[in-house]
């Protein structure tokens, strides 16, 4: 069995939304006391319905909603960002095939700015983060593999997104999840739809010049996060049997395959599996994680689908979303 003997295990895992619903594609923050969770609701993956839902918690086990938005087509792929003063909500949108992004903001987590349009047409804007008094995320094209690509874009206001350079393209990019270290070095996980596993491309200031390695692991809808100095990866696992590669090519993925989330520890350049969010077994669409920290754990919300994948997503089927208690490593144990 795979990914037995790992470092950690969840101190727990609870189910917080599930309705029947497709409930999935999460972002998960602290903000002024409170937790916030933003997600799409839909009546199933591929389905071109869904909403985007915004609860609030005091204490990330009794949930409210607080605000539902139907900007554009379907609304997916929620992003949120907490600074001092506002809590900004990135929607990405998919209307006739286009992509586009949209973004609201609010100042005490119940009343919202009016949606509005932000950087490109046909773009996934994904996973910003604040550095340096600035907003920085990946943002990619989808489409046929040669002619995807991903940007590193920046905003002074969140609202003027601007590119500064091209991770890389046309070669199957999708998801692109970013991470500065102490130095100001900057990191980005890039899932790719050519290969199983994804790459690692490294840039310093201006980020204009990218070098790029295999990431050794699969990485879709992933994202990262640094506690205590540590950096972990949260992103979907595959099990299959024979195992598959990471450097094998997308087309070597069997048609059922088992799936899961995976927390990975980012340490020395190298990605290893900490904590498995499972279980494995079932064939089922899961992950698109998203965390926070309390104390000594981090709380990650991940969704797990109740219908088995066999190759193609159903147009209705249902996903329930999860909270896991994560010990968070500690720095004595190397």
């Amino acid at each position: 069995m795979p990914f037995l003997g790992l470092p950690a295990e969840p101190r727990s895992v609870t189910k917080i939304v599930a309705d029947g619903r497709h409930n999935a594609f999460a972002a998960f923050t602290q903000w002024k006391g409170q937790y916030w969770l933003a997600f799409r609701k839909g009546s199933g993956h591929i389905a071109r319905d869904g909403d985007m839902v915004v609860l609030g918690s005091s204490d990330a086990h009794e949930w409210q909603e607080v605000r539902r938005f139907d900007v554009c087509g379907d609304d997916r792929d929620a992003q949120l960002v907490a600074t001092q003063e506002r809590l900004w909500l990135y929607i990405n949108s998919l209307k006739d095939g286009v992509s586009k992004v949209f973004v609201s903001y609010s100042e005490d987590g119940r009343n919202w700015s009016p949606p509005q349009a932000v950087y490109r047409d046909g773009f996934i804007l994904w996973k910003p983060v604040e550095h340096n008094g600035r907003f920085y995320a990946g943002a990619h094209r989808p489409g046929p593999n040669d002619q995807r690509l991903a940007h590193l874009v920046t905003s002074a206001d969140g609202l003027d997104w601007q590119r500064i350079s091209t991770i890389r393209e046309a070669t199957g990019e999708s998801e692109t999840a970013l991470c500065f270290d102490q130095a100001g070095k900057l990191t980005a996980f890039l899932r790719d739809q050519t290969k199983i596993g994804g790459a690692i491309l490294e840039a310093c200031p201006p980020f204009t010049e990218w070098s790029q390695r295999p990431a050794g692991v699969h990485l879709s809808g992933q994202a990262v996060y640094t506690f205590d100095g540590i950096t972990y990866l949260l992103s979907r696992v595959f099990g299959c049997d024979p195992p598959v590669e990471a450097a094998a090519d997308r087309s070597a993925l069997p048609e059922k395959v088992d799936q899961a989330t995976m927390v990975y520890t980012y340490e020395d350049g190298a990605l290893t599996p900490y904590c498995l969010l499972g279980p494995l077994a079932g064939n089922h669409d899961s992950s698109y994680a998203t965390a926070v920290r309390e104390g000594d754990d981090m709380l990650v919300v991940f969704h797990r689908s109740a219908h088995e994948y066999a190759g193609a997503f159903r147009g209705k089927d249902a996903a329930d979303l999860f909270l896991a208690r994560v010990p968070l490593k500690n720095k004595d144990e190397d």
